[in-house]
């Protein structure tokens, strides 16, 4: 348990004791400084409404005809409006919830169902006079305490006082449609400029598209739908002169998440999310195919597939050493940033940055970083003058301006030796500002050796959150040594540049092991016949989540340990010296009911290790607001009831397992859990940055399955 920090009163028989302390003072550290490389971009995020927050806000509009009104609707069923000119931001006005109106998505989009919920909003053309507006939305066939069959809704709602509330028994259902898994919902609706209804639906969910919708036309999964408003085919689809459903607009899709129609030219522009390796931007025309199941971007795929197309190319694509979960935005016609003018702007919800694609001659387009947020944006927004915002799993709504401060373009030093946080002489040594730390359980990093430091800048410190989490003031810069086999490989620098902006740069070391230089994209390099992936800037935002408040190691759990700091010789436990020499502001939260041990602890449970192996190498993603599709929870806080784990069917395939579950009591080889860190193809997990199985792991894991008897 966690060391305590009061002295307690004595005499000459019983004297006073104190903890022992690694270090007596706080380092100096006026080198090793983040500052806020801006990676050439021309943008900031400016938070609006910044103290409000909201419950995974999922969407947000204006009112139509009323630009002093903003809408926004939370995937748990929420809908609010706030009004542009409260300035104290603190108002938020109900329009519905669905709890109360009696629409059971809540218990689904909150646990069991990550991509249920609440999912779109718009407004009737003719709102004014009729009140209409449309929800899509996605829940239970019959008790949404038991059933497991989802269906995909369009409600038409009435507003009778001009959009300040909507009536929930005025709710009319002009489209649903049955799901045959509980991912790939789809569920962005959005009246075109032709004043008809647009549906986006994914492929039915599970994995690679086992129910093959993606190619069919005569299946409405995979889709844009385009539809009167009365949630009838509208005229004029394609599709339905060759045979398809009439209200097919266009196919061929995995999971469409956001899309939009350019203001300018009308052109429709559609975010697709990837199974395991691409994801891409399409602009959608009408009777379009779009690829999926038979490619995913520009890739054939290893799926069965009954047609040759022709397919539609992308016009983007990335893969997943750049993100895993694209948000699709808008095209930029707004004033304030004449820059991006005609730029189609986008994201990634896993690793948060912000890409514009920038228009070149033949109808081509050049990928450009704008900012790496660290968010987990989950949509856009455009206002009436075209300025676009967006929503983020932090709850906070922000804007996109203009950087005109904009001095740090350059980046970061080419040379790890430039940084500040080595010694410029022999970079094999950190800074005198470093302030070394262990853990109790490592991450997972293909059998690397590593040696971590925390470097603040003077005369600030560190709070703790009830949880545990170590947040860091502006300007820390968190480094991490590898060596494999004695061997120095790479340095990582992970820097706190801004407010809930974190940017993470890898350093490669020479084979003189005489200076490390920087890397500007993700590589791979065999060394000792074992194949070491330094990952790029945007990787190392995809474990380093702002669900998990970005610097994963340094918590309460991991650094309540003993540690033998190099520089007095002492042994000592870590929290107690960083509160004997300031580091620590405020009390540190007693959190030792459940403690965090090291896997390979022998004396500890099966359970208690197997459980911090999976806090540690997985919780950053797979808890409430993370960046997984899934809807794990693996923080070892979490009871194993409530980790949604136990005969859990797999949402995103079943890798082939016939029976599979996440964990199936006694029946590892039927647990996916087990089967992804048994894996270094695409379907690995964690996802990134590792291509060796962690053997002992996963017979640690393959222990813990065999030892659960059934399911709480």
């Amino acid at each position: 348990c966690v060391l305590l920090y009061a002295c307690f009163g004595g005499d000459d028989n019983n004297p006073i004791t104190t903890p022992a302390v690694g270090l007596n003072t706080r380092p100096g550290n006026t080198t090793c400084l983040a500052v806020n490389h801006s990676q050439n971009s021309s943008v900031l995020l400016t938070r609006i409404f910044p103290n409000m927050s909201f419950t995974r806000p999922i969407f947000m509009l204006q009112a139509p005809n009323n630009t002093n009104r903003w809408y926004i609707a939370e995937q748990r069923g929420r809908i609010l409006w706030i009004d542009a000119n409260d300035n104290a931001g603190s108002t938020q006005n109900i329009v519905l919830d669905m709890a109360t109106a009696n629409i059971s998505i809540r218990s689904y989009a909150n646990a069991n169902c990550n991509e249920c919920g609440l999912l779109g909003l718009a407004f009737d053309p003719d709102f004014a006079n009729n009140g209409y507006m449309y929800l899509s939305f996605t829940a239970p066939e019959t008790d949404p305490n038991t059933s497991e069959t989802m269906q995909s809704f369009i409600s038409r709602f009435t507003s009778s006082d001009g959009g300040l509330t909507l009536d929930p028994n005025s709710r009319v259902d002009i489209f649903n449609l049955l799901q045959p898994f509980r991912n790939h919902n789809g569920g962005h609706i959005m009246i075109g400029p032709d004043a008809l209804l647009y549906l986006g639906l994914g492929d039915g969910g599970s994995g690679n598209d086992p129910l093959q919708h993606g190619q069919s036309i005569t299946s409405l999964h995979g889709s844009i739908l385009r539809l009167n408003t009365d949630g009838t085919a509208a005229p004029g689809n394609v599709v339905a002169g060759q045979g398809g459903r009439a209200e097919i607009y266009a196919y061929g899709l995995r999971n469409p998440w956001r899309f939009s129609f350019d203001r300018q030219t009308g052109d429709l522009w559609l975010g697709d999310v990837g199974q395991g390796q691409y994801e891409e931007v399409n602009r959608i025309s009408n009777g379009g195919n779009y690829g999926w199941r038979c490619r995913e971007g520009l890739h054939a795929t290893a799926n069965s597939c009954s047609t040759n197309g022709p397919f539609i190319d992308p016009v983007s694509e990335y893969d997943h050493t750049e993100g895993i979960s694209i948000t699709g935005g808008y095209v930029y016609r707004g004033t304030a940033i004449p820059g991006l003018a005609g730029v189609y702007i986008f994201a990634d919800y896993g690793s948060g940055t912000i890409w514009g694609l920038f228009p070149q001659v033949g109808n081509q387009y050049t990928r450009q970083t704008l900012i790496d947020s660290g968010l987990s944006i989950a949509s856009f927004a455009e206002d009436s003058g075209g300025e676009i915002y967006l929503m983020a799993f932090d709850g906070g709504l922000y804007r996109i301006d203009q950087d005109n401060n904009n001095s740090n373009a350059s980046g970061p030093a080419a040379n790890l030796a430039d940084t500040g946080c080595v010694n410029p002489n022999d970079p094999t040594q950190v800074a005198s500002g470093l302030i070394p730390y262990d853990l109790n359980e490592p991450f997972w990093s293909d059998g690397a050796e590593k040696q971590r430091y925390m470097a603040l800048p003077d005369n600030t410190t560190i709070s703790i959150n009830d949880e545990g989490d170590f947040l860091f003031p502006v300007g820390t810069v968190l480094v991490k040594t590898f060596r494999l086999n004695g061997r120095l490989i790479e340095t990582r620098l992970f820097m706190h540049e801004a407010v809930d902006v974190w940017r993470g740069y890898s350093y490669q070391w020479n084979n003189a092991q005489t200076s490390a230089t920087l890397l500007d994209n993700a590589t791979d390099v065999v060394i000792d016949n074992q194949t070491w992936h330094f990952p790029s800037r945007t990787e190392c935002l995809q474990c380093h989540t702002s669900a998990a408040q970005f610097s994963l190691g340094p918590e309460v759990r991991q650094l309540n340990r003993n540690f033998t700091y190099p520089s007095t010789g002492t042994t000592a436990n870590q929290l107690d010296t960083l509160q004997h020499i300031g580091l620590l502001s405020g009390d540190i939260p007693s959190i030792d009911n459940n403690p965090l041990i090291s896997s390979s602890d022998t004396n500890a449970s099966t359970e208690q290790r197997a459980r911090s192996y999976l806090h540690s190498n997985c919780s950053n993603c797979h808890r409430p607001n993370g960046t997984s599709q899934g809807t794990m929870d693996l923080q070892i806080d979490t009871a194993f009831a409530d980790t949604r784990l136990c005969n859990i069917t797999p949402q995103n395939g079943d890798l082939g397992i016939a029976g599979a579950a996440l964990i199936a009591p006694r029946e590892p080889d039927l647990s996916i859990l087990l089967a992804r860190i048994n894996r270094s193809d695409e379907h690995r997990m964690p996802p990134t940055s590792s291509n060796v199985v962690d053997n002992t792991g996963v017979s640690l894991i393959r222990e813990w399955i065999e030892g659960i008897a059934t399911c709480p």
